[in-house]
């Protein structure tokens, strides 16, 4: 199933790897999982502007702000509006925090062909901005008169009075748009007044990039005021008009992960010196009440499909490879870690004796002893994930010297020891000196508070393998102050902070008129981003025939099985190469498209007028007397092997007689010189575990449309060109990717990239690739 990271970076794209949200997940000041700061089970993680610096709405950022996504998708069972902020006082001083949550229920069916073997799941958000605190802003509609209207382009450097941004494109008689704000610009001697405007789609949510456009009551006219930013499904629970109760929806209401969710509710709490502190945050919970998640998490129904995995043994001997052989270095995995990573992350390679040998990064290789390989994404204890039971919690304050806790203790003992002759004893003596290292005061007993601490211990990867435990406890959001599990927390508060916390408690909990959790049951607490991450369907992606013939349209230029071809090699790649996301793929093809031609040509034409050689190469800029003799004029064709012995020679790591012809360009991207087709086999033969010398066969780079693909490929990813691509759609971003290619071509021919991307965009050539 598809699943979204729950934050977004500043510019709203997505976080790219599993590893990176997690780092900031870690970095979270308070709500840890499992353990929270107040030394008591914490069963979800806090969202705040550390991981989702844009995701606190305002008025002033309203143009910026990030909402954050649904996780997963699925259909909303139950929400709670605040008509507004929720109020309390303290010494004098208010307080404030928000009780606004939705439950979305989710259902894994990793085998279609298995459908009992699905695992229903919940998601929550607790603690979102109510919807009162969500700007109000001016609409328009676009006029007949109005169609064709340009939209012209957003940098947030604009000034008052200055010539009109450059056109971008055009807005469609009865598109609806909302301005954030108005600037007035010059154009054709006059300054009329322009709007920075977002798209509304058809449930009235603001979606694509910022834009200028002119708000001329010719062209546009006002359609009223619309709540910026409101998610789709907060304007749907808005019509049934309930606000400070749960409520289940009225008619179905579902939820694509991806969606809107809604911002960090500011939270306003009594904090040292009397004083108090402000921290906008969400509180954000995988639940489960579903009798099948031990067997899910076993893998009892055999499923063998989705991602494949590595599990790199500790101490393993590290090897150095050179074509067939591999030699061992002084070097080993460090000892006490295991590493279950993709395998697709691992190219791996048999040589001529049948044993096979795995790439772990920056050309260091494994033994496959000392690998266990194939391991199925749905094997989840494999995996590193292990479930745990807590019976009834007696005292939420007690909560982290229950049992659970000290049978994850010894879990974690036993998964991260040394696996090859180790004995019970050095175990012991491993755990112990664990549980030492923790009890920061060396009073003998973990405190509430190192606990946490030790939850989140950094090292030898203790923090990623909590986030592997599954545990089934008592909700924090069941049954209120009443419920006998607080008892002990508020006996023990100060009698200052009682009458808030028992309030807050009440107006948080909510799972008592929700089924199935009102039985008041202990349930499933699952990691909301490394549960989750585990359960998706990665982003292989689906590049089609049909996509790319939007692209190279002449069938008589460039064949079915030629595109298909294309298409087969970049959907291998498409993860593999960081090609992973629309926007990235999109600059890629422009790229691409502007490097091929309609005609698909993927070996480089030298056919180049006398007249044109000195503007291409600087060696005719120095030797004008040959260009005349080697370029195209009336009376003779172009020496094509002459230009490019001298226009490549002793350039590219080309130091041989004849090196500028034999590694002229080639390839989707045109793979020049010696030395970028040296590069490309070792980057080819560890992506893809083969063993190609493009150094002595350069011909395969065209020959072979593999090899036409990959090596646009590597050097795409080689040169990181995602991250500029990461940018968006703007010119600037798509010169930024051009300046990687080639810094000195001239505006003009940097703008024909960008009109590709604009072209595909429009076309929508690759919609849904990666849904």
């Amino acid at each position: 199933m598809k699943i979204c990271f729950p934050a977004r970076k500043a510019n709203g794209k997505d976080y790219s790897t599993l590893d990176e949200m997690m780092t900031l997940v870690g970095r979270e000041p308070h709500g840890t999982w499992l353990a929270g700061t107040n030394g008591m089970w914490h069963g979800g993680i806090h969202i705040s502007r550390e991981s989702a610096p844009a995701s606190f709405l305002t008025p002033e950022n309203v143009d910026t702000a990030v909402p954050l996504p649904f996780m997963a998708g699925g259909e909303v069972v139950a929400y709670r509006l605040n008509s507004e902020y929720l109020t309390d006082s303290w010494l004098g001083q208010t307080l404030q925090y928000s009780s606004t949550f939705v439950l979305v229920k989710s259902v894994c069916t990793p085998d279609p062909n298995k459908p009992a073997d699905s695992l229903e799941f919940y998601s929550l958000y607790l603690g979102l901005t109510p919807p009162s605190a969500f700007p109000a802003l001016q609409c328009y509609q676009v006029t007949a008169r109005g169609d064709g209207l340009r939209t012209r382009h957003y940098s947030g450097q604009e000034k008052t009075g200055e010539p009109a941004p450059v056109p971008t494109g055009k807005l469609a008689a009865g598109q609806k748009v909302m301005v954030l704000r108005e600037n007035l610009f010059g154009l054709d001697g006059h300054i009329p007044t322009f709007g920075l405007a977002r798209l509304l789609n058809e449930h009235g949510e603001m979606t694509g990039e910022a834009f200028w456009v002119s708000v001329d009551p010719l062209y546009m006219t006002p359609v009223g005021k619309h709540t910026a930013h409101l998610p789709a499904w907060m304007q749907q629970a808005m019509k049934q008009g309930t606000y400070d109760a749960v409520v289940k929806p009225a008619t179905r209401m579902t939820v694509a992960a991806g969606d809107a969710v809604g911002f960090l509710g500011e939270d306003i709490f009594p904090g040292g010196l009397h004083e108090t502190e402000t921290d906008p945050y969400v509180h954000i919970e995988v639940l489960s009440t579903d009798d099948r998640l031990p067997d899910f998490l076993r893998n009892a129904a055999g499923v063998t499909g989705g991602e494949k995995y590595v599990h790199i043994r500790p101490e393993s001997s590290l090897y150095t490879r050179s074509g067939d052989t591999f030699t061992k270095t002084s070097g080993k995995v460090r000892k006490d870690i295991h590493k279950i990573l993709p395998q697709a992350k691992c190219p791996s390679f048999t040589d001529s004796a049948g044993k096979r040998w795995f790439e772990i990064g920056q050309g260091t290789w494994l033994s496959g002893d000392d690998v266990e390989a194939d391991i199925s994404q749905y094997d989840f204890i494999r995996r590193g994930f292990s479930a745990f039971e807590q019976p009834a919690t007696a005292s939420m304050e007690k909560s982290l010297h229950e049992n659970w806790v000290k049978s994850a203790f010894s879990h974690l003992s036993e998964w991260v020891r040394p696996e090859r002759g180790i004995r019970e004893k050095q175990v012991s003596n491993y755990y112990q000196a664990l549980i030492r290292k923790m009890d920061l005061n060396h009073d003998g007993e973990l405190s509430g508070w190192e606990l946490h601490q030790a939850l989140q211990y950094p090292e030898m990867d203790v923090r990623d393998l909590v986030a592997g435990l599954v545990i089934k406890h008592d909700s924090e959001w069941s049954g209120g102050s009443s419920h006998l599990c607080w008892t002990d927390y508020l006996k023990h508060m100060d009698v200052l902070l009682t009458g808030y916390v028992r309030t807050w408690l009440d107006k948080m909990e909510w799972m008592s008129q929700v089924p199935p959790f009102d039985e008041g049951k202990p349930v499933w607490h699952m990691h909301p981003v490394k549960f989750l991450d585990a359960i998706a369907v990665k982003s292989v992606g689906r590049i089609t025939l049909a996509m790319l013939r939007m692209i190279w349209t002449s069938t008589a230029n460039v064949s079915d099985e030629l595109l298909q071809q294309v298409a087969d090699e970049l959907n291998t790649g498409l993860d593999l190469c960081n090609l992973n996301t629309e926007e990235r793929l999109y600059h890629f093809m422009a790229q691409v498209y502007q490097e091929t031609g309609a005609k698909f040509s993927i070996t480089e034409n030298l056919n180049y007028a006398s007249t044109a050689l000195p503007i291409l190469f600087s060696y005719y800029r120095h030797h004008p007397a040959e260009q005349e003799l080697d370029g195209r004029t009336a009376s003779h064709s172009a020496n094509q092997i002459n230009i490019a012995n001298k226009a490549y020679g002793s350039r590219n790591g080309n130091d041989m007689p004849g090196d500028g012809w034999l590694y002229r360009g080639r390839g989707m991207k045109q793979l020049t010189g010696k030395n970028n087709y040296r590069r490309f086999s070792v980057y080819n033969n560890s992506k893809w575990g083969e063993s190609a010398d493009f150094v002595s066969s350069p011909e395969l780079v065209a020959n072979e449309i593999k090899y036409a693909v990959r090596s646009a490929l590597f050097f795409w990813d080689d040169n990181k060109m995602y991250l500029k691509a990461d940018e968006g759609y703007s010119l600037e971003a798509s010169i930024h990717v051009t300046n990687i290619i080639n810094s000195g071509l001239a505006m003009d021919q940097k703008r024909l990239r960008f009109n590709n991307l604009e072209d595909f965009l429009n076309k929508k050539v690759f919609q849904g690739v990666f849904d």
